[in-house]
């Protein structure tokens, strides 16, 4: 009955004519014809009754409560036919189901109404929130949309950090744990030497400095003089401190550093000799060192030895004889006249030894004779230098030649017999007792002969001695030995690296130790030429040093 009625109402007011609604187009009783203004169809078309069952005007009425429709004609003269009443009612379309409606359609998977948000429970798209959507929902630190673990966001929506045991990008490695002591750090760097971190079984140490000189260098092993770095207390690469000692132009601290033993102005370089080493380092030690007493001009560097404490120290070593190692340099051997050398500088205080020093030192000015026991010191005699020539020019200049005198000495300590440097006042090469000839050349006489001597040490009684001697040498028979000399029968009386004075039988002291060119006898007689028999050692083994300063 509601529905009939709002339909007649309807009709009633959208027909110009009411009699479209009666169904009769004829002229019949109770047709009504009104001219409406638009304002009075208006109010009939929207207006309400307090009571449903209520008409308004006395022509149509209107329910209460029920909506009402506005579709009047825009013609302000309107017609209706019979008495038909209207009423208005609830429309019956509901809207269609949508995201955000509150509930769970299909095709969704939730719905929160206006709760829904891109970073809630639920999303605008009515989607659960989950890691891979793009979305930064509850509980995620980043969420990227992609599978890619190594960018910043990882696959299970977390930012990418170190210690996550992810590779990420910027990181070198990542193995998610604090133990510094493996291949990756804690701050996802790779182990390296320099990181202040020692890696078990690469690294011996890690300082993190780059500081050579303390316990750990910059290869993180401990300083090594095999290391090629300069490290530790080295004062150049791999060399001095407690390495070896550096060659020329090396870096240097003092003389130990050196190869040379000479460090001058902070470089290991070579000395001309041991009086300059001594100069530059007073506290230098006697031993070997690397000397050029001529320079780049002459013989190339050798090793000599220097005797850095004897009568104010700095003297090179030249030649050392020594009575009793088997070798002898008497009159007649070559070593005293050829300018070659004999021996080593390391052991030229326990063997015969000539240095190159012999041939090219110049410029010396003193000469040191030193009395020792396979280097133990005894006594010594030193000289002014009466040349500065080297010593292998004053015994090639003929007999006699005077190359020192008499300026300092300890002999407290030497035995009495001896002759040379206990008392000598002046100092000769090739001194000679001319007893009938010369001592360096010609046939006849028989001269007393020493390549250093003195006159103290060689007086014509034949009581007195020197280095490298020959006594009536002339009267051998064995042969041409030395300088022009000439055997013409008769015996070989003495010939030893040192000689004190002549043998017993003669009232001499005999020759100090055991090297000697021919046998001694201590005869007195010329029966033998194949012997020395006016010689015989007289027990003690007193060596010889001669050195320059």
């Amino acid at each position: 009955m509601r529905l009939d009625r709002r339909h007649k109402l309807v009709c009633s007011w959208t027909m110009l004519l009411v009699a479209a609604c009666s169904g009769d187009s004829g002229g019949t009783a109770g047709t009504l014809s009104a001219t409406l203004d638009p304002s009075s169809a208006t109010s009939m078309l929207t207006g309400s009754t307090a009571d449903a069952g209520t008409s308004s005007s006395g022509v149509a009425s209107t329910s209460t409560g029920a909506p009402t429709s506005t579709g009047a004609s825009s013609n302000p003269t309107s017609t209706t036919t019979g008495d038909t009443g209207t009423s208005t009612g609830e429309s019956t379309t509901s809207a269609p189901p949508s995201c955000g409606d509150g509930a769970v359609d299909a095709g969704e998977e939730c719905d929160a109404g206006p709760a829904n948000s891109d970073s809630g429970a639920c999303t605008l798209g009515c989607k659960n929130a989950s890691c891979g959507d793009g979305l930064l929902g509850p509980g995620e630190g980043c969420d990227d949309g992609n599978d890619n673990n190594g960018d910043a966001c990882s696959n299970e929506c977390v930012l990418a950090s170190c210690g996550d045991a992810v590779v990420q990008e910027g990181e070198p490695c990542d193995d998610g744990n604090n133990d510094d002591t493996d291949a990756c750090l804690s701050s996802c760097a790779l182990a390296s030497c320099g990181d202040g971190k020692v890696q078990a079984g690469v690294e011996v140490c890690d300082d993190g400095d780059a500081d050579e000189t303390n316990a750990c260098t910059s290869l993180c092993l401990a300083p090594a003089c095999d290391d090629a770095i300069k490290s530790g207390d080295e004062t150049d690469i791999d060399c001095g401190g407690a390495c070896e000692p550096c060659g020329v132009d090396a870096a240097c601290v003092v003389v130990a550093d050196c190869a040379s033993g000479f460090c001058s102005a902070g470089k290991c370089t070579i000395a001309a000799h041991c009086a300059e080493i001594k100069a530059a380092a007073p506290d230098a030690l006697s031993g070997v060192y690397t000397i050029d007493p001529d320079g780049d001009a002459g013989e190339p560097p050798f090793d000599a030895y220097c005797d850095m404490t004897t009568d104010g120290g700095g003297w090179t070593l030249v030649l050392n004889l020594d009575t009793s190692d088997g070798h002898v340099m008497w009159w007649g051997n070559p070593k005293w006249t050829d300018g070659t050398s004999h021996g080593a500088a390391a052991t030229a205080r326990t063997a015969d030894h000539v240095s190159v020093g012999w041939k090219n030192y110049a410029g010396a000015k003193e000469i040191l004779l030193m009395i020792h026991n396979e280097g133990k010191t005894i006594g010594w005699r030193s000289f002014n230098k009466m040349t500065q020539e080297p010593m292998l020019t004053h015994v090639k200049g003929g007999d006699n030649v005077l190359i020192g005198s008499d300026k300092s000495n300890n002999i407290a300590g030497v035995w009495a017999g001896e002759r040379l440097v206990r008392i000598s006042t002046e100092l000769y090469a090739n001194r000679c007792v001319t007893t009938g000839g010369s001592c360096t050349s010609g046939s006849t006489g028989s001269p007393d002969g020493d390549r250093i001597g003195s006159i103290q040490a060689s007086p014509s009684d034949n009581v007195g001695g020197g280095l490298g001697n020959w006594h009536d040498m002339n009267y051998c028979c064995n042969g041409d030995y030395g300088s022009g000399k000439v055997c013409t029968g008769g015996a070989f009386r003495t010939a030893s690296e040192a000689q004190s004075g002549w043998a017993q039988c003669y009232g001499g002291n005999g020759h100090f130790g055991t090297d000697t060119f021919a046998p001694s006898l201590n005869t007195c007689t010329n029966a033998n030429c194949a012997v020395a028999s006016w010689s015989q050692t007289n027990g003690f083994t007193y060596d010889y040093s001669l050195m320059l300063r």
